[in-house]
């Protein structure tokens, strides 16, 4: 077991009204046998005229004094066959998340649950791919709070080539603004051929 911590970095003050896309960095942090961080710096953030967003990985070394490049790139490919599903309480009263929930188990999917969004998307990156779920539904609620979890992990995925959507509008979690401090929303997060895949079943009408 694991546990972590999410950390978006935002340009000047006020948080209220802006999107994630506003972040000039995220940074997710993994506490273990060994720590680690996933740092993601999108093309706009850096000087000169950097084309392309990157996403690198650091560790802790030398009896945990000095921070080393463990992975100069940290890539998602578009597909891999393993599942992290949250909320999945969601499933008894959403038909759409447990059809798709159960498409991934009929499909042979990997299951990497460990109940952390840190560890879970964590686990997609050391992996290359795969593809995490949080979906409510009427009687369990939306957990992921857009401002503290939702934001600075969807700018790590979309910098390290996957995609990101609210659970129930195709949209990425990047382009919603804050409207308040402790606004919650479902989210899928992944390789762009799981989440199109996600979005086939939870958007079909």
């Amino acid at each position: 077991f694991s546990v972590g911590s999410i950390f978006g970095i935002w340009p000047g003050k006020g948080l209220l009204g802006r999107t994630g896309r506003q972040q000039v960095a995220s940074v997710c942090t993994l506490y273990g046998p060994r720590t680690t961080l996933i740092i993601a710096l999108p093309s706009k953030s850096r000087d000169g005229d950097a084309q392309s967003d990157i996403t690198f990985e650091v560790t802790l070394v030398k009896d945990r004094s000095h921070w080393e490049v463990s992975r100069p790139e940290v890539i998602l490919k578009p597909a891999k066959k393993v599942f992290a599903p949250g909320n999945l309480r969601a499933t008894n009263d959403n038909a759409k998340y447990d059809a798709l929930v159960k498409h991934w188990i009929s499909d042979r999917y990997t299951l990497r649950y460990s109940g952390g969004m840190v560890p879970d998307v964590y686990h997609m990156f050391a992996k290359s791919g795969g593809v995490f779920s949080n979906v409510s539904s009427e009687k369990a609620k939306a957990k992921l709070r857009l401002l503290y979890e939702v934001a600075a992990m969807g700018l790590l995925v979309e910098c390290a080539g996957g995609v990101t959507t609210h659970e129930f509008e195709d949209k990425s979690v990047l382009d919603f603004a804050v409207d308040d401090l402790d606004r919650r929303m479902g989210v899928c997060f992944g390789s762009k051929d799981e989440v199109q895949k996600y979005k086939d079943f939870m958007f079909s009408k």
